[in-house]
């Protein structure tokens, strides 16, 4: 059990720098693509789902070894957690599709 300071220091660390990391790289595209209509694909969409559920479970994972012992998991538990990863994002679905009035187009200058 990691329970000296240290220990938890360095696990904050790494977890900061890996979030850090991963936002950067999620942000690069959409600056790059700044100028355009904004529209994603299904399919972009989609994998950015996929690699936020990839995030959120490598987090529990890295919470979970870092306390004690690791259970393995069956296919039942990956199906269960993604139906709630997206359940669990639905009100954030409402919000930016339902609820938020859509931003006016810019004007080229």
């Amino acid at each position: 059990m990691a329970s000296d300071l240290a220990s938890v220091a360095l696990f904050v660390g790494k977890l900061v720098l890996t979030v850090g990391l991963v936002a950067l790289l999620l942000a690069l595209p959409g600056r790059r693509n700044q100028e355009q209509s904004g529209q994603k694909s299904f399919l972009a969409r989609m994998l950015e789902l996929l690699v936020f559920y990839g995030l959120v479970g490598a987090l529990g994972f890295a919470f979970e070894i870092n306390m004690g012992n690791l259970f393995t998991q069956t296919w039942e538990f990956y199906a269960i957690t993604l139906s709630l990863f997206l359940v669990l994002g639905y009100p954030g679905f409402v919000y930016r599709y339902l609820l938020r009035r859509p931003k006016p187009k810019r004007q080229p200058a």
